[in-house]
C-alpha cells in the first residue's frame, strides 16, 4: 500500500470518528461552570470575534516559511510535490500552532474566568491561522471571501460537538471537492464563491458561532477552578488546536488528492458524500 492509500484510509477513519471531546464533555455544558464561562463570552461576542479573527488568522498566516522549508519558489508548486513533503509541512506547523495555544492557555488559564475573555478570541484567532498555514502545505493560498467560505467550513468540522454536526460541516465542503475533480483551484475560486456572496458568509458566521459557544463552553469550564486554570488552560487550548489542525489536515489532503495531477489523483475518488 502506497503512502497516499494509507492516508486516503486515514481521512476516511477520521470523517467517520466522533468528536473525541463530546461525550466527555457533554456533562459539563450545564454546570454552573460552563453557565459562567457563557456569560463572559456569549455568542453574539463570539460572532463578532469570529469574522475578525478570521480576517488576522489570514494576515498572519506566512507563506514565506511554508517556501522556504519546502524549498520553492511558489506555493502552487506543492499541487505536484510529494504528498510527504507536504504532510512533513503540516506537521511543522501543527506542532507550532499546539505549542502557541498551551503557551497562551496557561498564561491566561492562570487569571481564571477573567481571563477567558482575553483567551477565546485570541485562541479562535489562532484556531483561522493554523487552517490558513495547513491550506498553504497543501498549495492553497486561501485569501478574502472566497478562502473564508472554506476556512470557516473547515472550522465548522472541528468544532462540531456531535458526529451529526460534523457530518453536516463535512457535506458543506463537498461541492468545493467535487468541483477540484474537474478543475484547478485557480479556476474554481471565482465560480465558485461568486454564487455564495456575502450573506452565504454570514450564516456561516451565525451558525458556527453558536456551535462554538457549546463547544468552548464545555472545554473552558475548568479553566476557572482556582488553583488548577492555568495547567487546564495550556491543556484545553492545547487540544482544541489539536483537533483544528487535523480538521485542516484532512481536508487539505484530500483537497490535494483531488487537485493532484499525478496517477494517485487521478485515481482517487472524493471519500465524503451527503447520504
Amino acid at each position: 500500500m502506497s503512502y497516499e492509500q494509507q492516508q486516503i484510509k486515514a481521512i476516511q477513519s477520521w470523517q467517520g470518528q466522533s468528536p473525541k471531546l463530546s461525550s466527555m464533555l457533554m456533562g459539563l455544558a450545564l454546570t454552573p461552570a460552563a453557565k459562567l464561562v457563557d456569560l463572559v463570552v456569549p455568542e453574539a461576542a463570539l460572532h463578532a470575534a469570529l469574522e475578525a479573527s478570521c480576517k488576522v488568522g489570514e494576515k498572519l498566516a506566512n507563506p514565506d516559511a511554508v517556501l522556504k522549508q519546502a524549498g520553492i519558489s511558489h506555493i502552487g508548486e506543492l499541487f505536484y510535490a510529494d504528498m510527504k513533503l507536504c504532510d512533513s509541512l503540516a506537521d511543522t506547523a501543527h506542532d507550532r500552532a499546539i505549542a502557541m495555544a498551551a503557551a497562551e492557555g496557561g498564561v491566561t488559564g492562570a487569571t481564571g474566568l477573567i481571563g477567558i475573555a482575553v483567551d477565546v478570541p485570541t485562541l479562535m484567532t489562532l484556531a483561522l491561522r493554523t487552517i490558513y498555514q495547513t491550506a498553504l502545505c497543501y498549495g492553497f493560498e486561501l485569501k478574502g471571501e472566497e478562502g473564508r467560505h472554506v476556512v470557516l467550513r473547515v472550522f465548522s468540522v472541528a468544532s462540531a460537538n456531535s458526529l451529526k454536526e460534523k457530518e453536516a460541516a463535512l457535506v458543506s465542503l463537498v461541492a468545493i471537492k467535487q468541483m477540484l475533480q474537474q478543475q484547478t483551484w485557480a479556476q474554481i475560486q471565482q465560480a465558485a464563491f461568486a454564487t455564495m456572496g456575502k450573506e452565504a458568509l454570514m450564516v456561516a458566521l451565525k451558525d458556527l458561532a453558536g456551535q462554538l459557544g457549546i463547544n468552548l463552553t464545555k472545554r473552558k469550564a475548568l479553566n476557572i477552578v482556582p488553583l488548577v486554570g492555568a495547567a487546564v488552560g495550556a491543556a484545553v487550548n492545547a487540544s482544541f488546536i489539536k483537533d483544528v489542525g487535523w480538521a485542516a489536515r484532512r481536508t487539505f489532503q484530500e483537497m490535494w488528492l483531488l487537485q493532484h495531477g499525478g496517477d494517485i489523483g487521478h485515481q482517487y475518488r472524493l471519500s465524503y458524500v451527503p447520504q
